[in-house]
């Protein structure tokens, strides 16, 4: 199986192919007449590329905005190409960086003009010229395996072997390409770190109470910080340049306290790079410097512990001024034991904030009433005589009083009362996204499964998408009709989507084995299985299952997306209750069109719980991050749109909130292509807010796709206009 970038020629249009096969992406460089790639050594270059070739042009172009660095063979910055311009560089030797879905590098000579639109990039030299390429994946695995032993202190000296992974312990490691997958962890009799797994020595170390509790919740922190972790009787963060900071009495107390430390450390690193390899016109940087006298400079230099120790001295209001919400934030059972061990170098290479509540938390508690209405609910659901919801899963019509009682179990969870029918309401955050550890279904965010970690990822030679749906009710055409019209080729984004209809349980079990970005299936399921047209399959009957997202737009499907999950699927969207036929359709519509976009399945289905009627009866279960198309703007991003509070009807304000992906990590930045927005920002959350007519809105987004939020609501960029 390919597990490195290749290169073909392409004839319409000419160019080169860029194809990374594990994660399903294609990039093309067009030029202006066919080539013929020959391969060269990948060390002609400054920074890391898995395969490299040569080809000849005299013009090379992209069709759509890319940023670009030029810069010296030797990787000196020379200039950032990120707005429409024009830029003419003399003779010499060049390095093109190119922010592209495949990371992609051109080595070549001047002189060349580099002519930059909000359509694409034209690269125009004045004669032929040879030109190599470089690629290399934004993919991410772990190096190594340690096997841990049932015991909090040899967990410890795994978290603190976690940093190894590190590719550099100055600023730079904020950005999500120089930080490294954490290795795996088994459990196993005692405690083995392979000899190549060398933490970095940064002066810092977490103490905390030996319990997994504490372990788990400065995890996160103590790999980004390249920390050790040692047992105390206190939880204390020290560093040899003098800090000593206590980080709480209780375990909740810490989470507190290493969310608020790792966003600081993390945001202040992202300001200072700036002075390193990339240097942005960074919103935030702007922010701080009229907030503190920081010596970014100096930061820049300096060791790991008196960069914290400069960090954790700046004031909170400073903070404040460039604070947004975490990109995910994982909950654990409370009173956790081994069982979560596993799971932690997936959790920690997101870089997501780890929040363990004790089991005695009255949040988690159900009150008097809570429990007599959950007991009766879950009397109700276990009833051998249960009454089947008129809907999606009965083909009867709609009415109000279906969708009073469709979904009543997540309803009910949803509205605190834990633990029925297995769910879990989780409690309020910032977060932009939630998942969970535990025995228990969350009623939002994800169920993370250890099965849907650490397996090889289905290849793509060719780049090509592989979409399947499936249909197994005529009632329920409208949603397939619908998803085909979505799940179509984009001028960055190659698909070969099959649809099915009325299938057999042995047609269905075969396209489930199949190789697939996505399966979506619209029907009937229930306790027994999916209902096909000679009878029921049960996904615990499957020998595999090779779709890296499913969704099971069917009446509680939960069970059966975990089954699909353990058999080999990445993530599975499931309900939790039963579903009325329009609500299903707007469920299944909404999801196709943000996975298609580019989001990860985990932020789709925050935006899906948030914007349709159905959409709280909803969980994912596996890997939230898991997406399986690229992002024309590298990181999906959601404008919202209001009327200006000055200008007229014809001005509107809109907003970018973006959304991380894990092959554009936390960490990554962004600028808008919006007009009058030049600076860059962290992609966590709300970049600055514009005034905007309506006339450029449209203009912008012409030939562009994009989701908006107008007046409450989720719509796309060729709708908005008939709202106008």
């Amino acid at each position: 199986m390919a597990t490195q970038p290749k290169f073909t020629a392409s004839s319409d249009p000419t160019g080169l192919g860029v194809i990374d096969p594990i994660e399903t992406r294609h990039f093309t460089v067009g030029t202006d007449s066919p080539v013929d790639p020959s391969e060269v050594e990948p060390d002609r270059f400054a920074f890391p590329v898995a395969t490299a070739c040569r080809i000849r042009a005299t013009r090379i172009s992209l069709s759509y905005m890319v940023p670009i660095d030029v810069r010296t063979p030797e990787g000196d910055h020379l200039a950032s190409i990120d707005l429409p311009t024009t830029r003419e560089f003399s003779g010499g030797e060049y390095l093109l960086e190119l922010h592209s879905p495949i990371k992609t590098y051109l080595r070549t000579t001047g002189p060349l003009t580099i002519d930059a639109t909000d359509d694409g990039i034209e690269i125009a030299f004045d004669g032929e010229r040879a030109v190599e390429v470089g690629a290399r994946s934004y993919h991410s695995a772990p190096a190594a395996t340690i096997t841990v032993p049932d015991d909090p202190v040899a967990t410890m000296e795994a978290v603190t072997a976690f940093a190894s992974a590190l590719k550099t312990t100055s600023p730079e490691r904020s950005w999500p390409t120089l930080r490294g997958h954490p290795p795996e962890v088994e459990r196993g009799d005692e405690l083995v770190i392979p000899d190549e797994l060398n933490a970095p020595d940064t002066g810092i170390t977490i103490a905390v109470p030996p319990e997994y509790g504490y372990v788990y919740t400065v995890a996160p922190l103590a790999y980004y910080l390249g920390a050790e972790v040692v047992p105390g009787e206190t939880a204390h963060l020290a560093a040899e340049s003098g800090v000593d900071r206590r980080l709480g009495d209780d375990v909740a107390a810490v989470g507190e306290s290493v969310e608020a430390v790792l966003k600081r450390v993390f945001l202040l690193d992202c300001v200072t790079r700036t002075e390193g390899l990339y240097p942005d016109d960074l919103h935030e940087r702007d922010v701080l410097e009229t907030e503190t006298d920081l010596d970014f400079e100096s930061l820049y230099g300096a060791s790991p512990a008196d960069r914290l120790a400069a960090y954790l001295a700046v004031s909170a209001e400073a903070i404040a001024a460039i604070d947004s919400p975490w990109h995910r934030v994982t909950h654990i059972e409370g009173d956790p034991g081994p069982e979560a061990v596993e799971l932690l170098p997936y959790v920690v290479n997101d870089l997501s904030l780890i929040a363990v509540k004790d089991a005695s938390d009255e949040e988690w508690s159900p009150t008097e009433t809570q429990q007599q209405t959950g007991d009766a609910l879950e009397e109700f659901v276990r009833s051998p005589g249960l009454r089947r919801s008129p809907g999606r899963n009965s083909g009867l019509e709609d009415t109000d009083c279906e969708r009073e009682t469709a979904d009543e179990p997540a309803r009910h969870a949803a509205r605190g009362v834990p633990g029925v029918g297995g769910y879990m309401p989780l409690p309020e955050t910032d977060a932009l996204e939630q998942a969970w550890i535990g025995d228990r279904t969350p009623v939002q965010g994800t169920k993370l499964l250890r099965d849907a970690f650490g397996r090889d990822a289905a290849s793509s030679d060719d780049g090509i998408v592989e979409i399947r749906v499936v249909c197994n009710d005529d009632a329920m055409r409208e949603e397939l009709d619908a998803t085909t019209e979505i799940y179509r080729d984009r001028d960055d984004l190659r698909v070969n989507l099959s649809c099915e209809f009325d299938v057999t349980t042995d047609e269905l079990r075969a396209l489930l084995a199949e190789e697939s970005a996505m399966f979506h299936f619209i029907g009937h399921i229930d306790g027994p299985g999916f209902e096909c047209s000679d009878g029921v399959l049960d996904a615990e009957t499957l020998d595999e299952a090779n779709a890296k997202i499913v969704l099971l737009n069917g009446c509680r499907s939960h069970d059966q997306g975990v089954e699909l999950v353990e058999t080999g699927a990445r993530a599975a969207v499931v309900s939790l209750g039963d579903l009325w036929n329009e609500g299903a359709v707007e469920v299944g519509e909404t999801l196709a069109r943000l996975l298609h976009y580019g989001f990860s399945v985990g932020h789709a289905m925050r935006l899906v719980r948030e914007h349709t009627s159905l959409g709280r009866d909803y969980v994912v279960v596996g890997d939230p991050g898991i997406a399986f198309a690229q992002c024309k703007s590298n990181l999906p991003t959601l404008f919202s749109l209001s009327q200006s509070s000055a200008g007229g009807s014809n001005r509107l304000s809109i907003t970018p909130s973006s959304y991380v992906k894990r092959d554009f990590g936390v960490g990554s930045t962004i600028r808008p292509h919006l007009p009058s927005i030049e600076k860059h920002y962290v992609a966590l959350g709300e970049s600055e807010g514009v005034e905007i007519s309506r006339a450029s809105l449209t203009e912008t987004f012409e030939n562009d796709y994009a989701p908006f939020i107008m007046d409450g609501e989720l719509v796309w960029s060729d709708e908005w206009t008939e709202r106008r």
